[in-house]
């Protein structure tokens, strides 16, 4: 991994921005030492992005961030030499999670490429709010829901920064899984944006402005919307609205946003009842 693999924000804040829609990590370089945030899915990129680090500055890395728990941010963990940052609800669905068992899905290659790959959860945790101050810079992580209960943004100040992991994808459907709460995810989305940071990095796709904010507000707005026409079974509706609005139609991965309705719509409250497309 090389300068030309990265977006870089200024000369200590690097973005590895992935062509493949892959997910994103971050490189926060601090008076204090090195914040990395989200560790993506294979621990061999893990260790290029460790490398990189090693070849700008010899400062330690300080931490690694989990801005949630799903393992395409989280399963490099094991490939970096620090503690790993994260929300006691990351830590608890990290330790309750299965990897024989997921490894065992994947096509062979890939279980070769992780077969040594092991879930390494938070030792430092925090309930709602952790803020690091190092120097030059304030680091601040905020849990805020919506995409994951535990979906957590990282601010780095006074650059006006955030690392919004999956709260945000900029070009790519939004992965919205049984556990996503819509209305949650819609107003966190707007508490980020009364922070007014300069600049948005996606968990998926391109760093960007505030406007990735009002992109994927729109985005979930219209993704609920034609939910509530999935359950009134007008299917036809949906589809040609999935065409032919833009919204929609410009995005990547089609076949996440296929996914995702199906999981949106299987989303169970405590008394059974279907919640999907309920809440406003």
């Amino acid at each position: 991994m090389s300068i030309e693999d990265m977006f870089s924000i200024n000369d200590s804040i690097f973005v590895t921005e992935n062509s493949n829609g892959a997910a994103n990590s971050g490189i926060i370089i601090t008076d204090k030492g090195v914040i990395l945030v989200d560790s993506t899915f294979f621990p061999s990129k893990a260790r290029r992005i460790t490398q990189f680090v090693s070849s700008i500055t010899t400062k330690v890395i300080l931490y690694v961030i989990n801005t949630h728990y799903h393992l395409d941010h989280t399963l490099g963990n094991c490939a970096i030499d620090a503690p790993v940052v994260g929300s006691t609800l990351t830590k608890k669905y990290l330790e309750s999670f299965d990897l024989k068992a997921f490894k065992q899905t994947l096509e062979p290659l890939i279980q070769k490429e992780l077969k040594d790959a092991k879930l390494i959860p938070p030792s430092m945790v925090f309930k709602n709010k952790l803020t690091f101050d190092l120097g030059n810079k304030k680091i601040e992580i905020v849990r805020m829901g919506g995409h994951t209960p535990d979906s957590s943004v990282v601010y780095v100040w006074p650059e006006g920064i955030c690392f919004c992991g999956d709260l945000v994808f900029a070009g790519y459907h939004a992965e919205i899984e049984e556990d996503s709460d819509l209305s949650k995810w819609i107003s966190s989305l707007k508490k980020i944006k009364e922070k007014n940071p300069k600049w948005i990095v996606p968990g998926h796709g391109e760093v960007g402005g505030i406007e990735e904010i009002d992109d994927m507000i729109l985005y979930l707005e219209k993704f609920k919307s034609l939910s509530k026409l999935l359950k009134l079974k007008r299917t036809k509706e949906v589809v040609d609205k999935f065409g032919e609005d833009p919204v929609f139609a410009n995005r990547g991965f089609a076949l996440l946003f296929e996914e995702s309705l199906a999981n949106y719509l299987k989303r169970r409250g405590k008394n059974g009842k279907n919640v999907g497309a309920d809440k406003t």
